[in-house]
């Protein structure tokens, strides 16, 4: 325990407050040579530090965790297509160390592993509840194993070789209380023989009994309370114990709810306490520090409906301190967590490679400070001149600004004077325009509409919002758009329409004269507006938007 707690920290000593050079990477080998794209942190071009692996084919679907020069190491997650995982700690690409299996057949394994393959100690523990602790050489029960049969009423104590039972050891079943010593050949009892080995089973004090509300096999106290090794089966609540006892109270070992969930661990009077494994079929998966039986710690927890991952610190079974978490789309997020929600400090890293740093809560982005598109493209998110807010918001239209896209935002109605199209959807954006005054917000049905909306003045004085539409106008004129597809500097092109504070609406509309077939519908509206209440606002529209 103590090598993987030391492991973990310092995967997390590579959590920083912002993201440190984040990207996706194309056509990467993983250790069995297999292609995947990588997203998440880069140095010296290759994967360092935390991301995601997704595998196009095959019957790998993602990786995610912690890598060294593109090489899974450290505390990592691999998902199967077929419902299987591998968890642990990496080395050379596989697991090395402690590490946990889910088969697709329900079997999961806690143990040992090098290099993927399970070699020392571990526990098998069967879809049928049955399962055997000892050791293992390269994926094969090898030494001595301690087996649970599938009923719960034999329980055997025997040396393995190739898989197999092949050596001496003891066997004992509840509902004859018979015990049988000797030797053992391919599965099958051969001979009666007396073992060079001490068991539990053959503890002067053993006690071994079947009824209808339990099964008990174990050496006892004077007072009838299950010592040492020992193993208990609560018929009525369909759950069994084996481990250490302790006065009749199991201090360490396996608790298997028939059909339902897998637990490994110290416990005390409480619950779990100290280093503990946690499983459920179908739910959840959870290994790390338990105090008074909940999570309190560095934990993994994994949720396996929705294939998400989380490494960080746990406080009374709930997600709070550094963490990052990644989510079944691919998505990698790195900072601090409050209460089971992505609160504080720090950024997000989506598949395509864009990421947003700032400020979130409740999952949600209060404030960006940097934005890195999926070109590679990098954004403060606070532009300080409106030439640099305009670059940036031609710069993602392309992709229908994803790259800047926030939440969904209730005050989109509102913010929109003279647009009540109700099949457009509004969303907070992580960058303001310099000036404006109410939130900037990205406005899109999915298809012909999706422009960028900053609000600039909102006033019943004509003569100040027709001074900031002059003012904006000269603005516009001198801007130059550089950079991403457009290879040379242009500037916007368009006539200025006067300003006329007595009509409904003043428009003057701007092209963007580039060669690139990105822009042909993409323009840039500068809009003086009069609503019924004879109140002015001053906007700018930029982008697409379907004008029936």
């Amino acid at each position: 325990m103590k090598q993987f707690a030391i492991l973990f920290i310092s995967v997390l000593g590579f959590l920083v407050l912002k993201a440190q050079g984040t990207r996706r990477l194309e056509n990467q080998k993983d250790a069995w040579d297999l292609t995947y794209v990588y997203t998440g942190e880069v140095k010296n071009g290759k994967p360092n530090g935390m991301g995601v692996a997704k595998y196009a084919s095959g019957n790998v679907v993602r990786y995610v965790g912690n890598f060294v020069n593109g090489v899974y190491t450290g505390k990592g997650t691999m998902f199967f297509d077929n419902g299987a995982f591998l968890t642990g700690n990496w080395s050379n690409g596989k697991l090395n160390g402690k590490g946990t299996n889910l088969t697709a057949d329900g079997t999961l394994y806690i143990g040992d592993f090098s290099d993927g393959v399970k070699n020392g100690k571990g526990v098998l523990i069967y879809k049928d509840n049955s399962f055997v602790k000892g050791g293992f050489k390269d994926d094969k029960l090898t030494g001595r194993c301690i087996n649970l049969w599938t009923d719960g009423n034999i329980i055997s104590d025997i040396f393995y070789d190739d898989d197999k039972r092949n050596g001496m050891g003891y066997q004992y079943e509840a509902k004859s209380k018979t015990t049988f010593a000797g030797e053992w050949k391919n599965d099958k009892w051969v001979q009666s023989a007396s073992p060079s080995f001490t068991s539990f089973i053959k503890d002067p004090d053993f006690t071994g009994e079947a009824t209808s509300a339990h099964v008990l096999i174990g050496p006892v106290t004077s007072k009838g309370f299950l010592k040492d090794t020992a193993y208990y089966y609560d018929l009525e609540k369909h759950k069994r114990y084996f481990g250490y006892y302790e006065n009749g109270n199991l201090k360490n070992g396996l608790i298997i709810r028939d059909d339902s969930t897998r637990f490994m661990g110290p416990l005390n009077e409480v619950g779990a306490t100290g280093y503990c494994y946690d499983f459920k079929f179908n739910k959840y998966y959870s290994e790390g520090e338990y105090k008074n039986d909940y999570l309190n710690g560095n934990i993994t927890d994994i949720d396996l409906t929705k294939k998400s991952v989380y490494y960080g610190t746990a406080v009374d079974g709930i997600f709070t301190g550094k963490a990052y978490f990644f989510n079944t789309n691919g998505t990698m997020y790195a900072g601090d967590y409050l209460k089971g929600k992505f609160t504080g400090t720090g950024f997000r890293v989506l598949s395509t490679g864009a990421t947003v740093s700032g400020t979130w809560e409740d999952g949600e982005v209060l404030k960006a400070t940097s934005i890195t598109t999926a070109a590679g493209d990098l954004f403060t998110g606070n532009p300080k001149t409106l030439q640099e807010a305009l670059n940036i918001t031609v710069k993602t239209y392309i992709d229908l600004f994803d790259d800047i896209l926030g939440s969904l935002s209730d005050e989109g109605l509102d913010a929109l004077l003279d647009d009540t199209d109700d099949y457009n959807d509004y969303y907070k954006s992580l960058i303001s325009f310099p000036g404006t005054i109410k939130e900037d917000l990205i406005v899109s049905d999915l298809d012909e509409t999706n422009f960028y909306n900053a609000t600039f003045i909102e006033t019943k004085d004509a003569a100040k919002a027709k001074a900031k539409y002059n003012e904006l106008a000269k603005q516009l004129q001198a801007c130059t758009i550089s950079g991403g597809i457009i290879k040379k500097p242009v500037k916007l092109k368009g006539t200025v329409t006067p300003a006329d504070p007595s009509n409904e609406k003043t428009e003057t509309v701007f092209d963007l004269p580039t060669d690139s077939d990105k822009y042909t519908n993409f323009h840039v509206w500068l809009i003086l507006e009069k609503d019924s209440d004879d109140q002015y606002a001053v906007k700018l529209k930029i982008g697409e938007i379907n004008e029936d």
